[in-house]
């Protein structure tokens, strides 16, 4: 199960009516995705959701539609697109009202545009850009970093730095991953994206490329301290953490996909869709937030302890 098929599920929760749930579950939400990744995944869910209600399995569907099985399944799990005319005949055979069709329609023009981290195919993996993808459309980003200070904020000079560290070394992948990089903080910033982090002393307090860069970063975290990025810090001396590794977990608006989260890996931006394993990770966000400093008392730790002590 992924993380879309619980739509049904929230509509439920939220008092719908099964006969208005069926006839038109969209026709509410906003039609238009900035991501088309998230174009992509709705799609696929509501495609998957009109089948079950007409009553249909994949076989069915494959055979009246003269598709491959595997087609059918593809689509459903947003491993393969789906065309205006594919979807224009999956609505004929399962029944769609016209206003549902034409949900799926826009649904289906979205899905096939291109996101800008498209364009940073040579410098971002696959599983990188689909992550940037659902970030652009969040409401709140919460990040969780160990041991260095997250993409998110990152000054150019110590992403450079911690580029150089993992061997990156060739002068035009740099830029173009730094590049990638602020686009990304960029769009963060005009999407209105909301950033909560929690970060450990020792994620503050590494050099990173050095004092002045490090300065310049600690510094960069202290001036985006705000409504817009809310800032906690776990001290050394708050005890051992609920988790180590580092993750992050999306929050989306009412009728977007809900939360769901990205794990460290050997492939960076592996996205976690089990609605077991995102409870699991907001259950650790929960704990970390519980033990950390409120903000306001972060940035002034973060100024008095860490700034302050290093100008000392």
């Amino acid at each position: 199960m992924t993380f879309l098929d619980r739509r049904s599920a929230r509509a439920h929760d939220r008092g719908m009516d099964e006969t208005t749930s069926r006839a038109e579950p969209a026709s509410e939400r906003n039609d238009r995705s900035r991501s088309p990744v998230v174009g992509r995944h709705l799609l696929a869910a509501e495609l998957k959701e009109l089948r079950v209600d007409a009553g249909l399995t994949h076989v069915d569907l494959a055979q009246r539609l003269g598709w491959p099985q595997a087609k059918v399944s593809k689509i459903e799990s947003a491993r393969q697109g789906a065309g205006v005319e594919a979807v224009m005949a999956v609505a004929d055979i399962c029944h769609a009202s016209d206003r549902h069709r034409d949900r799926l329609v826009d649904l289906a023009h979205a899905a096939r545009g291109r996101g800008w981290w498209e364009a940073y195919q040579d410098v971002l993996a696959a599983a990188e850009r689909t992550y940037v993808g659902f970030e652009s459309e969040a409401t709140t980003v919460h990040v969780f970093a160990s041991e260095e200070v997250p993409e998110q904020v990152r000054t150019r000079e110590y992403a450079a730095a911690v580029l150089a560290a993992r061997g990156v070394a060739d002068d035009e992948v740099v830029r173009r991953s730094l590049e990638a990089l602020e686009r990304r903080q960029r769009e963060l910033v005009a999407g209105g994206v909301r950033l909560e982090l929690v970060l450990t002393e020792s994620a503050l307090r590494r050099s990173v490329g050095g004092a002045e860069v490090l300065r310049a970063q600690q510094e960069r975290l202290l001036d985006s301290a705000g409504p817009g990025v809310v800032l906690r810090v776990l001290p050394m001396g708050r005890g051992a953490l609920p988790v180590s590794a580092p993750f992050a977990l999306l929050s989306f608006e009412a009728d977007r996909p809900p939360q769901i989260a990205q794990r460290p890996g050997p492939v960076p931006g592996e996205l976690v869709q089990s609605p077991a394993e995102v409870a699991a990770y907001r259950d650790a966000m929960n704990r970390l937030v519980e033990l950390a400093l409120g903000p306001e008392e972060s940035v002034r730790w973060l100024r008095e302890e860490v700034v302050g002590s290093a100008a000392s």
